[in-house]
C-alpha cells in the first residue's frame, strides 16, 4: 500500500485489510479442497479461522460503508478505533501464519503432498505481505 493518500490512509488501509481478511477466509477453504484427507483437527481449526477470519472482513465493511455515508470523514477517535482493527487483523494474520505452520510440520498428510506445501507456503507468504502493509500503517500512524 502506498501511503500517498492523506486523510484517506485511514480508508486506504480498511480497504486492503478487508481484501486480505478474505483472501485469508478463501485460502482455509482452498487448503481443505487440495487436501482432502487432512487431519480432522486441521479441518476444524480452518473451519474456525474461516468463520474468524469472515467476520473481520465484514466488520471491515461495516466501518467502510459508515464512512462512505459520512463523507469520509476521521475524527481522532475514529482513526484509533481504524488503528485498533488494524492491529486486531495483523495479530489474526500472525496467528494464523503460526498456524499454517504448525500444519505444515505437523500434518503427515501435508508432508507427503508437494502441491499442498508448495500452496501453504504461498498462502503464508501472502499473509505475511499484509502483516508487512499494516504494520507499516501502524508504524506511520505512530509516528504523527
Amino acid at each position: 500500500m502506498q501511503f500517498c493518500y492523506g486523510d484517506k490512509n485511514h480508508i486506504r488501509i480498511l480497504e486492503e485489510a478487508g481484501f486480505w481478511k478474505r483472501q485469508e477466509a478463501e485460502h482455509t477453504v482452498v487448503i481443505r479442497k487440495i487436501i482432502p484427507d487432512l487431519e480432522e483437527r486441521f479441518v476444524e481449526k480452518l473451519d474456525e479461522y474461516q468463520k474468524i477470519l469472515g467476520s473481520t472482513e465484514a466488520i471491515i465493511l461495516q466501518y467502510i460503508e459508515r464512512l462512505n455515508r459520512s463523507g469520509c470523514i476521521i475524527t481522532p477517535e475514529l482513526a484509533q478505533r481504524i488503528a485498533n482493527i488494524i492491529e486486531i487483523t495483523l495479530c489474526q494474520s500472525q496467528t494464523f501464519v503460526n498456524f499454517l505452520n504448525a500444519m505444515a510440520k505437523e500434518s503427515a498428510v501435508v508432508a507427503n503432498n508437494f502441491t499442498a506445501s508448495v500452496v501453504i507456503n504461498h498462502i503464508i507468504r501472502e499473509s505475511e505481505y499484509y502483516m508487512g502493509i499494516a504494520k507499516a500503517y501502524l508504524d506511520r500512524i505512530a509516528l504523527r
